[in-house]
């Protein structure tokens, strides 16, 4: 029996979005592309790609796990 894979396509292109157009869902602070500089490993999660300036992590959402970042929209009025 021969089996054939079929790669998963999108419909919606990838398109890049600006870094600098990031803030954190918690506290609305810009975050930076980089993992925090103190992440404790824990149940094998790895690391967040995304940290406060400070290189704090992002504020934790209300479950309890670490926000991801969230793109600023500029709305034409």
């Amino acid at each position: 029996m021969q089996q054939t894979h079929q790669p998963q396509t999108s419909s919606t292109p990838a398109r890049y979005v600006d870094p600098e157009q990031l803030i954190c869902p918690g506290c609305g602070e810009q975050v930076r592309p980089e993992p925090p500089g103190y992440w404790r490993v824990a149940d094998g999660l790895p690391a967040p790609g995304f940290s406060h300036h400070d290189g704090s992590a992002l504020c934790q959402q209300v479950e309890g796990t670490v926000g991801e970042p969230i793109e600023i929209r500029w709305c034409a009025r």
